[in-house]
């Protein structure tokens, strides 16, 4: 397993952490998706054979979110 940590600057309550946790969650291949509100951290813990880091990208984007990589 593979871990990344991402800075999501536009999360700022409980609603967003739900929203991108699920959205990267759905992915095949992710273990666990951990968002910190007061960080604004996005850690996810990942299969890097069948997800990459440009999945994980696009999903926090659906949330309505932007991820830039630590």
């Amino acid at each position: 397993m593979n871990k990344i940590t991402y800075q999501v600057p536009d999360m700022s309550c409980a609603h967003c952490k739900a929203k991108i946790e699920g959205e990267v969650n759905k992915l095949n291949g992710v273990q666990e998706a951990n968002a910190d509100v007061d960080k604004k951290r996005l850690m996810v813990t990942f299969d890097e054979n069948t997800v990459q880091s440009e999945n994980i990208e696009e999903a926090v984007s659906e949330a309505g979110y932007t991820a830039e990589k630590e």
